[in-house]
């Protein structure tokens, strides 16, 4: 059994209209493109032979790279703008934990970790990609400091 590289990539519909234009309704060839961009999309093997084969590959491989780059950084994207996904670093636990005692701050590091980990380092109703996580624990604490403030007016109160 192959081992799978990637979870997956976005299909685009360009990619169906360029291997209809290469195959001209021939299914067996149809097959045959459709194997050649999942393979490389899921496994990372390049099985395109024939130069026509050779010439569409080149025109989707790159898409296909940045849809691959693009899920694994949590955007659910293709090609679009790849400079901003290569920007961004993930940061270990270590360099939360780091950071929030650098600048005092009463954020878990665990708990932000674990809530954009699984938001795939996206913010808002729009889920826009994190680009400053740094700015995303200022946030958090800030957003703390509102809920706590919230909370507390009714503490007096008997």
């Amino acid at each position: 059994m192959k081992k799978q590289l990637n979870d997956g990539f976005k299909m685009w519909g360009n990619y169906l209209q360029a291997i209809d234009e290469f195959t001209k309704g021939d299914d067996a060839q149809f097959g045959r493109f459709m194997r050649i961009i999942c393979n490389y999309g899921i496994y990372g093997e390049e099985l395109a032979e024939t130069e026509i084969e050779k010439f569409f590959f080149t025109s989707v491989k790159k898409s296909i790279d940045a849809s691959v780059t693009n899920i694994k950084n949590g955007k659910k994207g293709g090609a679009g703008n790849t400079a901003s996904s290569n920007d961004f670093v993930k940061p270990t636990l270590e360099e939360i934990k780091k950071y929030c005692e650098e600048i005092k701050s009463s954020v878990n590091p665990n708990d932000f970790l674990d809530y954009y980990s699984k938001k795939g380092w996206v913010y808002g109703k729009n889920n826009t990609p994190v680009k400053d996580w740094k700015a995303c624990i200022r946030t958090w604490e800030k957003n703390e400091r509102k809920a706590d403030t919230v909370h507390n007016k009714g503490d007096d109160v008997l």
